[in-house]
C-alpha cells in the first residue's frame, strides 16, 4: 500500500467524510438564510443537527441524539424555514453503518424517516402523494445505509488483505530462520566441538584451517540470510530472494560430500528449465531436505534425490538411511516438515514423509502443464 493511500485512509478514517457533509449541509443553509420570523432559530437548529451529525465520527450515540434533537426541531418550523440539514441524520447513518454501530444507525434511520414522513404527510393533499412520499424516503434512507456498508466492507477487506499479507511474512521469516540459518548455526557448533574434541585428542587427521573455512563459510553465509530478513521485515515484503531447484541441488550435493556423503542424483529433465515459481519452491524444498539429510542421515549409506516429471506432475523425492535408532529423521510435526509442506501446497502440491526400514524418505509432488519438452 502506497503512503498517499494510506495517507487517504487516514483522513478518511479521522472523521473528514462526516465533518465535510455536515459543513457542507450547513454552508448551503447559510447561502439560503434570509432575515425573518424564525430565521434566526432555523439557522441555528441547522448548525445544531449538523454539528451532531459531525459529532457522530467519534461519537457515535451522542452524535446521534443531537442531530436527532435537532431535527425534530427543524421539523415544528414553517415549511419554508427547512434546509438542506434535513438530511444530516443521513449523515450519522453512514458513518455508524460504516463504523458497525447498527443499532444506533438503526435507530437514527426509524427515527428520521418517522419525521421526513411526517414532514412530507403535512403538505400532501392526496394519498397518491403520500405513498409517493413513503417510497421516496425509504430510498433516501436506504442510500447511506448502502454506501456506509460497502465503505466497511472495504475496510475489511483491506485488514484482511494486511493480516493475509502479515501471516505470509510471518511463515516465510520462519521458514527461511529455520532452512537456513539455525541449520548452519548447528553445524557451526558441531564442526567446532567436534575440531576441538580431536585437537584434545590430538588426532592428527583433522585439519584446522579447513574447519575455519568452512566455519567461516557458514557464518557468512548465516550473515547474509540474516541480512535479507531484515530488508523482508523492513519493507514489508512477502517473500525472500527466490531460490533456483537446480542451484540447490548442487550445492547441497556438494556440501552433504564435504559431510561424507555420497548423494546419487536421477532425473528425466532438465531442472534448469522449469518456470520460476516452481524452481523457487522446490529450491527451498529441497535445500530443507538435504539439511536434514546432513543432520540425521548415515554418512556410510548412500544417499539419493530423483526428480520425474510426468504430464500432469513433477516429482521429487529423496531418500537416506538414518544414522540414529532414537532420532531416525525429521519428527514428523517439525517446522522443517511443516515448512516443506507449506511451500508445496502454497503452488498447489503435496508433500509426503515416510521413515521405513532405517530409511527416511520426502516425496513432493506439483502439478505441471507439460507440452513437449516444456513444462509450465
Amino acid at each position: 500500500m502506497s503512503s498517499r493511500t494510506a495517507t487517504l485512509r487516514r483522513y478518511l478514517g479521522s472523521g473528514l467524510v462526516e465533518v465535510g457533509l455536515a459543513l457542507m449541509l450547513v454552508v448551503i443553509d447559510a447561502i439560503g438564510f434570509r432575515p425573518g420570523d424564525g430565521a434566526v432559530a432555523a439557522i441555528l437548529l441547522s448548525i445544531l443537527t449538523c454539528a451532531g451529525a459531525a459529532f457522530t465520527a467519534w461519537y457515535p450515540r451522542i452524535g446521534a441524539v443531537i442531530t436527532c434533537v435537532g431535527f425534530t426541531g427543524l421539523a415544528w418550523l414553517p415549511n419554508g424555514l427547512v434546509g438542506t440539514s434535513l438530511y444530516a441524520p443521513m449523515i450519522v447513518i453512514l458513518s455508524c453503518a460504516w463504523h458497525e454501530k447498527f443499532w444506533t444507525a438503526s435507530a437514527t434511520t426509524l427515527w428520521g424517516y418517522l419525521i421526513s414522513l411526517w414532514l412530507s404527510f403535512r403538505n400532501a393533499t392526496a394519498a397518491a402523494e403520500q405513498i409517493q412520499a413513503i417510497i421516496v424516503w425509504i430510498g433516501f434512507y436506504s442510500l447511506p445505509w448502502l454506501i456506509g456498508l460497502a465503505l466497511r466492507n472495504t475496510q475489511l477487506y483491506e485488514r484482511r488483505r494486511l493480516a493475509t499479507r502479515a501471516e505470509a511474512q510471518r511463515r516465510e521469516i520462519a521458514a527461511e530462520l529455520h532452512d537456513n540459518v539455525t541449520h548452519d548455526l548447528s553445524a557451526i557448533v558441531t564442526q567446532a566441538t567436534a575440531a576441538q574434541n580431536a585437537l584434545n585428542r590430538g588426532d592428527a587427521d583433522v585439519d584446522p584451517a579447513k574447519v575455519l573455512a568452512d566455519i567461516a563459510s557458514r557464518g557468512s553465509r548465516t550473515a547474509t540470510y540474516l541480512h535479507n530478513l531484515m530488508t523482508l521485515m523492513r519493507v514489508a515484503e512477502t517473500s525472500s530472494a527466490p531460490a533456483s531447484f537446480s542451484r540447490e541441488l548442487q550445492d547441497g550435493t556438494e556440501r552433504l560430500a564435504t559431510a561424507g556423503f555420497e548423494l546419487e542424483i536421477y532425473t528425466d529433465h532438465d531442472v534448469d528449465a522449469l518456470p520460476s515459481a516452481i524452481s523457487d519452491a522446490l529450491g527451498k524444498i529441497t535445500r530443507e531436505a538435504l539439511n536434514n539429510m546432513e543432520q540425521y542421515g548415515d554418512p556410510a549409506e548412500p544417499a539419493e534425490t530423483t526428480v520425474s516429471a510426468g504430464e500432469h506432475r513433477i516429482a521429487v523425492a529423496f531418500r537416506n538411511a538414518t544414522s540414529q535408532e532414537e532420532h531416525a529423521g525429521p519428527r514428523q510435526d517439525g517446522l522443517g516438515i511443516v515448512g516443506m509442506r507449506e511451500r508445496a501446497e502454497a503452488i498447489g502440491g503435496t508433500l509426503e514423509t515416510r521413515l521405513s526400514d532405517g530409511y527416511w524418505s520426502v516425496t513432493v509432488s506439483i502439478p505441471i502443464t507439460r507440452v513437449g519438452d516444456q513444462i509450465s
